[in-house]
């Protein structure tokens, strides 16, 4: 036992010496010969730490000092997380059943991390078929990358057991689980988990939504993939795939006196189900493309009348705007016609007319960007023009006699 500990303590003393050396003057080539030497150091003590978790995990010291299980203890007193801890004490328990890649990590043929999938793949098939030979990944290991030596461990495990191979796929699809929490300021946050099919579907429809929209495009990939996001399912909506009751789709319904519309000083701002108090610039945004209903209120907040609702604009409007932008009009912008909302140049709050001339189509987020983002698109005798805005948010909606930039 001392020698041991006295053993550990010069290792540590060792790497306590190298991490105080110079390392000033090297070239790039030797700081990457360095680093191949030191991921091979790495993966030994990985090697040895497993072999000693492994002993550890056979003994009761984890119970007499508190913890619920060894891994537990692990965790909690060498500072990994749980899966590290546990996949230490796999490597330690089937070392004895690898041997081959035990001295393949030696020598610096593979990696501890490729041995770690061996490791828990040597377990799994072995569990089922009482037996398991390490030849066969180990050539793969040395070959592929951890990422791809992985795929490799899976169709192994899936060869020796289908069934079971399965229950895991369908165990993943049942902890499916999104969360959506409203904070104060009316955000949303989301939280969730999906299988590794539910997450490729989504991956796959939002990753295309998720590109640049050409070089002026600075947006984090963060960003883009949430604005991707409220793309896809505005689309949802529009599209009518939502289920609704009856014939009626499923869509948004926000609320705003004429004032609002207008943007004029001292108004309210808009109310949307399911999200509260919004900007009155986005009731435009809004507004642009939707259907309106006039509902007239009376002085005790009663509701005296209700129109009946008309589509801005009107189909074969939206159809010969189609025909003649074949998408998004923004400059570089590839969306086609089926995801683009329409745009008023002059808002019909501020008496723009609902016909072909005064109308664009933009996508969503580019409708967002000429709405609250504060960007101008103007029509001129060479075309359409995209003005940048002098700030990068406009507080005030776009009213009469107002100047769209401060």
């Amino acid at each position: 036992m001392c020698d041991g500990l006295s053993s550990v303590a010069a290792v540590e003393a060792v790497l306590v010496r190298l991490r105080a050396r110079d390392r000033a003057g090297r070239s790039p080539e030797q700081l990457g010969e360095e680093l191949i030497q030191l991921r091979h150091c790495c993966d030994l003590l990985e090697l040895e730490f497993a072999a000693v978790a492994a002993e550890f995990d056979q003994t009761d010291e984890y119970e007499l000092q508190g913890s619920v299980s060894p891994v537990s203890w692990i965790r909690h007193h060498c500072n990994v997380s749980g899966h590290t801890a546990s996949q230490a004490v796999c490597v330690g328990e089937q070392a004895q059943e690898l041997p081959q890649a035990v001295d393949a990590v030696s020598d610096g043929r593979i990696g501890y991390a490729h041995l770690a999938l061996l490791a828990s793949t040597a377990r799994a098939v072995s569990t089922v078929t009482g037996s398991f030979d390490e030849a066969p990944l180990l050539e793969l290991a040395k070959e592929h990358s951890v990422s791809r030596f992985r795929h490799d461990c899976e169709h192994a495990r899936h060869a020796a057991d289908a069934a079971g191979f399965l229950a895991t796929q369908v165990d993943a699809v049942e902890l499916r689980r999104l969360e959506l929490k409203t904070g104060e300021d009316g955000a949303v946050f989301l939280r969730g988990v999906l299988d590794r099919e539910g997450g490729a579907a989504v991956r796959a429809a939002l990753e295309p939504l998720a590109l640049r929209c050409g070089l002026g495009d600075l947006r984090p990939r963060e960003r883009r993939l949430g604005d991707a996001l409220v793309e896809l399912s505005r689309h949802g909506l529009d599209a009518g795939v939502a289920a609704g009751r009856g014939s009626q789709r499923v869509h948004l319904q926000v609320t705003a006196s004429v004032e609002t519309l207008q943007g004029l000083p001292g108004a309210p701002a808009g109310e949307m189900e399911r999200a509260g108090p919004i900007a009155a610039t986005t009731v435009q945004r809004l507004a642009c493309d939707a259907s309106i209903r006039r509902v007239l209120l009376g002085p005790d907040s009663a509701v005296v009348d209700v129109g009946r609702a008309r589509r801005v604009p009107a189909a074969s409007t939206r159809r010969t705007l189609e025909l003649r932008d074949r998408g998004c009009v923004w400059p570089g912008c590839d969306r086609p016609a089926s995801w683009t909302e329409v745009h008023h140049l002059r808002h019909g709050a501020h008496h723009g007319v609902t016909e072909v001339p005064n109308l664009v189509l933009l996508c969503h987020r580019h409708h967002w960007m000429v709405h609250e983002g504060g960007w101008q698109v103007v029509r001129t005798d060479e075309g359409l023009v995209t003005i940048p805005p002098v700030a990068r948010y406009l507080p005030l909606a776009r009213a009469p006699n107002r100047p769209r930039v401060p």
